[in-house]
């Protein structure tokens, strides 16, 4: 996402006074993964970093070629190995 994950329901906001704020309110989150799934083309997001301030996970996205998924997975695989972040954990507030 191109934004800190909002509060549950935020998407709404302003709705009853013009129903394309929905769409306008969800846009941050689905800039970065639309294009891809419409075109079809394999593409997975790796956690490899924490954000400071808030000890959320940050991704990398990795996109790949049509039907090219053995070459997306490996280098994803090679990635995490790289940068581990099975045990890490965000606080919880």
């Amino acid at each position: 996402m191109a934004c800190f994950p909002p509060l549950v329901g935020a998407w709404r906001a302003g709705t009853d006074a013009d129903p394309l704020m929905a769409l306008r309110n969800s846009y941050p989150m689905g800039v970065f993964t639309s294009v891809f799934n419409v075109t079809g083309q394999p593409a997975i997001s790796v956690p490899v970093h924490h954000d400071d301030a808030t000890g959320l996970p940050v991704g990398v996205q990795i996109v790949a070629a049509p039907w090219r998924e053995d070459l997306l997975l490996q280098v994803s695989r090679t990635l995490e190995l790289a940068h581990s972040w099975t045990d890490r954990r965000p606080p919880f507030s």
